[in-house]
Formats: C-alpha cells, sequence, structure tokens
C-alpha cells in the first residue's frame, strides 16, 4: 500500500465527522501531503555519507480555509509529521530531528490555495540541552504499551517496559535503559511516543542504530522490529 493511501486510510479513522465532509470544496490533506513530500525531495542536501531532508514545515492557508479547518489541524498536523517520518525512512533520508508542521494565514492566498515552506532544524543532544518533546497533550491515550525485550549481552533475557513519553538507551547510567557494552555509545537512542505509535531514533551514536540488519536514523516501530545496537540486539513487542 503507498504511503499516501495509508495517510488517508489514517486520517479517516482519526476524524469523528465523515472524511470527504470536512473537507469538500476545501484544501485537501492528500494535496497538502503530495506537496510536502515534493519539498523533501526538492530541498533535500546530498552529503557524503547521508541525504539530509528538511524537519521544519509551514503550511500557508487562505484566511477562508484557516478558518474552516482550525479544529482539525492539530490532529492534521501530527498526521502529516508521520507521514513525512515515514517517506524519510522509505527515501533513506536523514532528519536532524523530529519533524514538525504547522499552518499560518496568508492574506493574499485564495479559497483553495495553499503553499508549503520548508526549513532545516538542528536537534539538540544529551549535554547540550534536552531534545524538543511533543506537548503531553498529543500522546495517544490508548492501551498501547512497548516493551523491549534484550536478546543479547549482559542484560540477555531482561524485558524493559517503556514508560513514559521518551526513553533514553545506552551506555551511560543517567540512560533509562542501560547497556553496557563498550559499542554502545554513552547516549545512543531513544524511543518516543507519540500519536502514530513509538518511533525510535538514533542520537548520532558511533556505530549506529539497526533494524533488521539495516542502518536507520529514525524509524517508526512495528511489532517484532529486532533492533541493534553495538553488540546488543532487542526485540521490540507492542502489547
Amino acid at each position: 500500500m503507498g504511503l499516501l493511501k495509508r495517510f488517508e486510510q489514517s486520517l479517516e479513522k482519526a476524524f469523528e465527522e465523515p472524511f470527504t465532509r470536512i473537507f469538500k470544496g476545501r484544501v485537501h490533506p492528500l494535496e497538502i501531503g503530495r506537496r510536502v513530500l515534493r519539498t523533501m525531495d526538492d530541498e533535500r542536501v546530498l552529503g557524503v555519507n547521508e541525504t539530509l531532508a528538511p524537519n521544519r514545515f509551514l503550511v500557508r492557508l487562505s484566511p477562508e480555509d484557516f478558518r474552516h479547518l482550525e479544529g482539525f489541524l492539530g490532529t492534521l498536523g501530527k498526521e502529516m509529521e508521520g507521514l513525512v517520518i515515514d517517506y524519510a525512512n522509505r527515501r533513506d533520508y536523514h532528519l536532524a530531528s523530529r519533524p514538525r508542521l504547522r499552518f499560518a494565514r496568508d492574506e493574499a492566498l485564495g479559497v483553495g490555495e495553499f503553499r508549503v515552506e520548508a526549513c532545516f532544524e538542528e536537534g539538540t543532544t544529551p549535554g547540550e540541552g534536552s531534545a524538543e518533546r511533543a506537548p503531553d497533550a498529543a500522546l495517544p491515550t490508548g492501551g498501547d504499551r512497548g516493551v523491549l525485550r534484550i536478546l543479547s549481552g549482559d542484560r540477555a533475557g531482561t524485558a524493559v517496559h517503556i514508560q513514559g513519553s521518551r526513553v533514553r538507551i545506552g551506555r551511560a547510567e543517567e540512560n533509562d535503559v542501560v547497556l553496557p557494552d563498550p559499542r554502545v555509545s554513552r547516549f545512543h537512542a531513544e524511543i518516543e511516543k507519540g500519536p502514530r505509535g513509538f518511533v525510535l531514533r538514533d542520537l548520532g551514536s558511533t556505530n549506529g542504530t539497526m533494524i533488521g540488519g539495516r542502518r536507520i536514523r529514525e524509524r517508526l516501530l512495528e511489532n517484532g522490529d529486532i533492533i541493534s545496537m553495538g553488540g546488543v540486539r532487542m526485540e521490540f513487542i507492542l502489547e
């Protein structure tokens, strides 16, 4: 299934009103989604070892469209941030930090018109300040829980329940999940619980974070994913 089709189905589940009724005759989320993805392609920067894509997006709407959609923009923004993450994973783009998307009124635009602007914003690293955190109100309130089952290393056989909105993993004692392996960085990675589920994010580790043998920067976790950090293998379980 294509990314935009999954995005549309996710929106249909998120909105209580009929999807077609909300956006009939207005700017459609799929049009915005396509423009955001095209902007990622157009604005990407080719590096020596990776391709960096923009992680901050501003969608400008006409005043009338903004008023009509104002009550839905929070949910729409979060769903589009998930679309950006999925697209970055598929295209092997690196995002400097979790993407953020917001909406603004633009008096110069007419009904049905919109513009997408993108830029790069660096995330903070441990020791330099706390990473940007999504508002608590945006966190899911359902019963989904994440568990890390450690498969190898000194803590093999241990099951770690992911508590709170963010869990940091690494060799340093300050982490929520401590992995005493010399190949694991002091602050190696983090898992953030967001509206679409649990997102694993590498924090600039030396040896990288792998899922299924492939190095990742940021990835929406799925039940049964095998995560490797240094010499430690873990299984992510969604309860």
